[in-house]
């Protein structure tokens, strides 16, 4: 009987352990798989995403960049920055620049002593790590440096053309909704105007009523290379324009509160017209009343699509001659909901001014700077040739 029992209790264990030996293959297998898959997945594989990352998104220096303003700035050494020498701290805080690791200063002594070279005193030695920035506000009209002798010295371009290294623009355009910088852009993607009829603007509306004059315009230079003083001559064979400054019987202080409340409750236009006829050439003149209840009649060598919205201007090169120009000015003036139909912009897009010396400050620590030696070889040639003297309007 126990070793009837004995072989009942054997041939008990055998499959017993045939069962159990298959629940340890399937496990093993199972483990294997799931091994497998994850050994292929993003989580092991991190650190070569990571590397793949970082090969095509080199990380920038966290050394901090000198940038050094070595001539004044329409006579300002500060070049309108609020003190003589700014650090990473203040460029963070008061410049707001995502990238702040730079200090700007006008301090001659990180450099040795000067030599004179034409009209700007530039250092006698260079380092081979130093980078030259050709930066200017004013057009090539108004260049009063010879560049001739400037071959292969320039290494950055910060200026108000948009293909500069660095866009220094007197103002940009904001969406509101987004807070994306829309303009100046060399495609900027706008909002589109309303179908007429369906916008009003009862502050404009306003305003139109008390409007009883056509068109101001402020000047201090009479003589230009653009001609607009003849542009405006011609003009004022058609309508009124009333000229402030240097260059009519006008005066209004600069700064003076009462100079801009005027533009919004006596003027339907402003005259924005550009002292040279030059790319991207866009000045204060424009920027300066876009927040102002008026519509600006713009003169200039820009294409004015890149910096305003559509239906927010008035471009004199759009027209043939003066006459025509004329003709629509007073079209416009004398419809109200075409008048108001100009101001349908401010509902989506705020004026904005960024520092270019956060874009320059993050340009030098831009793996591309450290990494790429650039040089412009013909700057003369770069900037004058950007220019023209023949305008599309006739006057």
């Amino acid at each position: 009987m126990a070793a009837r029992s004995g072989r009942i209790v054997n041939g008990c264990r055998r499959p017993t352990q045939l069962l159990l030996l298959l629940l340890l293959a399937v496990f093993l297998l199972g483990t294997l798989l799931v091994l497998y898959k994850l050994n292929h997945s993003p989580l092991i594989h991190q650190y070569d995403i990571l590397q793949e990352y970082l090969e095509s998104n080199p990380q920038k220096s966290s050394r901090t960049r000198s940038i050094l303003l070595w001539s004044s700035f329409f006579g300002d050494p500060r070049w309108g920055l609020p003190a003589d020498s700014l650090g990473p701290q203040e460029l963070r805080e008061d410049l707001h620049c995502p990238v702040y690791q730079c200090e700007v200063t006008n301090s001659h002594d990180f450099l040795p002593a000067l030599d004179l070279y034409d009209a700007i005193p530039v250092p006698a030695s260079r380092s081979p790590h130093q980078a030259y920035v050709f930066a200017l506000m004013e057009s090539a009209g108004e260049t009063k440096h010879r560049l001739s002798d400037e071959r292969d010295f320039y290494n950055l371009t910060m200026t108000n053309r948009l293909d500069s290294d660095v866009v220094w623009p007197y103002g940009q355009l904001q969406d509101i909704e987004t807070g994306a910088v829309v303009a100046p852009s060399a495609q900027p993607h706008w909002r589109q105007p309303p179908t007429k009829g369906t916008w009003n603007d009862t502050r404009a509306e306003g305003l139109w009523q008390s409007k009883t004059k056509m068109a101001a315009w402020f000047v201090s230079h009479c003589q230009t290379l653009s001609r607009r003083e003849n542009l405006t001559a011609a003009l004022q064979e058609h309508l009124e324009v009333d000229v402030y400054g240097k260059c009519g019987p006008l005066s209004c202080d600069r700064g003076d509160p009462h100079c801009d409340e005027m533009l919004d409750t006596d003027y339907m236009f402003y005259l924005a017209f550009e002292n040279s006829l030059c790319e991207d050439y866009v000045t204060e003149k424009l920027f300066g009343v876009l927040e102002r209840h008026i519509i600006p009649v713009v003169f200039g060598g820009a294409d004015y699509t890149r910096f305003l919205p559509p239906h927010s201007y008035i471009d004199a090169n759009r027209f043939d001659s003066a006459h025509e120009l004329a003709e629509h000015m007073r079209f416009v003036a004398g419809d109200l909901e075409e008048y108001t139909s100009f101001f349908w912009w401010r509902q989506h897009y705020r004026l904005v001014t960024v520092s270019p010396f956060c874009d320059l400050c993050a340009r030098l620590h831009s793996s591309a700077q450290r990494h790429r030696s650039q040089v412009y070889g013909d700057i003369q040639s770069w900037w004058f040739n950007s220019c023209r003297f023949k305008a599309n309007i006739r006057f």
